[in-house]
């Protein structure tokens, strides 16, 4: 082989591992960041919650959207199943987390590897994939089954 080949066929290899580094690295940046959470800027505070928010996070929350079954463990009706999962209607007892709706958007991002109750910890964003957006709509809908009066004035 030439030299001048040579160098053509280091060029196109270094251009392709190129290429596949730098994808490698945009995905894995995406997927930092979605475990991460939202964007510094990202309002968590309850009146951040809208009616759409909630409407996607049932849907997510019921396994109608963005891989979700939350339910299959905290029930259909976010009562919780004995031994499983704790109820999420329970405005006064909050397990893993104090009921607000920054705290609620961080256990559902982060999970429950070690739960105070029952035996089966809770994975981040419930085993789901979900973007920081999906994860604030779940939040949404947990925080509305909890504190009914967010349905009617968010």
């Amino acid at each position: 082989m030439t030299t001048a080949r040579m160098l053509q066929v280091l060029r196109l290899d270094g251009a392709l591992l190129a290429g596949l580094l730098l994808g490698g690295l945009y995905r894995s940046a995406a997927a930092q960041q979605q475990i991460a959470g939202p964007p510094r800027d990202a309002d968590v505070s309850a009146n951040a919650i809208t009616p759409a928010m909630i409407a996607l996070g049932d849907s997510i929350f019921h396994g109608k959207a963005a891989g979700g079954a939350c339910f299959m463990c905290h029930g259909a009706d976010a009562k919780g199943t004995p031994g499983l999962a704790p109820n999420l209607t329970a405005k006064k007892k909050w397990l893993d987390s104090d009921g607000t709706y920054a705290s609620i958007t961080s256990t559902v991002r982060h999970g429950v590897p070690d739960p105070k109750e029952g035996p089966s910890p809770m994975p981040p964003m419930g085993g789901a994939n979900l973007t920081p957006d999906q994860v604030r709509a779940v939040a949404a809908y947990v925080y509305s089954v909890s504190q009914p009066e967010t349905r009617s004035h968010p």
